[in-house]
């Protein structure tokens, strides 16, 4: 389901040169009739029933995490993107050897952000809680067909002091962004969604995982680190 014109050793230096932390933007990331088929499946999604946990943090996003209660081919998508290949093509990537998934996608699958909804910056969890691996890398699939930037929905990625956005990224269809996870990788989508009623923001996230990591980037367990910055 990955584009096959895609090649991760060509795309290994812009990935760990880039700025404020190492990351890339992939455009046209899944084969694009996949893609087509997936927003489709989820325009038409009833995700009343998806979990949420509001709070000052965290408004109006809902995702749902269970491939066996979303639409046929999302929830292919889903298990496609945590299959050995796709794990092999984001350790060529990253650089990041070994990269495994997360069976029960603990955080991840399909996120949607309701209108008015945000995401304020933070650094993510650390450990996965339940298996004590370390979480190294997030991959963020923009599924939003003729997005308009008026209506907000930027990823930002911060800088690595937390005092302003260096990279902002509308999230297009079929646009794919990984990055590399560690307690200085903040990152959000803070400004609340100015999007008409009938539209939604949603996105397809997969997060990965090795069994050890560098000893500087080690950490006692934490959940997310939310942090206060300016308008």
């Amino acid at each position: 389901m990955i584009n096959p014109s895609h090649d991760p050793i060509a795309l290994y230096e812009r990935y760990k040169s880039a700025q404020p932390f190492p990351h890339i933007v992939i455009e046209e990331f899944l084969i694009p009739g996949f893609a087509e088929f997936i927003v489709s499946e989820l325009d038409s999604c009833d995700v009343g029933s998806w979990r949420r946990d509001d709070h000052s943090d965290q408004v109006e996003k809902l995702w749902m995490d269970d491939p066996d209660l979303l639409p046929a081919m999302t929830a292919s998508a889903m298990l496609d993107m945590n299959s050995a290949a796709a794990c092999h093509f984001f350790s060529v990537l990253t650089g990041i050897k070994e990269l495994q998934p997360d069976a029960h996608y603990l955080g991840g699958g399909v996120h949607v952000t309701l209108p008015s909804g945000y995401l304020g910056v933070h650094a993510d969890f650390n450990l996965h809680p339940d298996t004590g691996m370390h979480r190294r890398v997030n991959a963020l699939l923009f599924l939003n067909k003729d997005w308009d930037p008026a209506w907000n929905g930027q990823l930002e990625l911060w800088s690595r002091d937390h005092k302003q956005p260096v990279v902002s990224l509308t999230p297009d269809f079929n646009r794919l962004v990984a990055f590399t996870i560690t307690d200085d990788a903040f990152h959000g989508v803070p400004k609340p969604l100015a999007c008409p009623p009938q539209r939604k923001r949603f996105s397809l996230a997969l997060y990965y995982y090795t069994a050890e990591r560098p000893d500087e980037e080690k950490a006692p367990f934490h959940w997310a680190a939310w942090q206060k910055v300016e308008d």
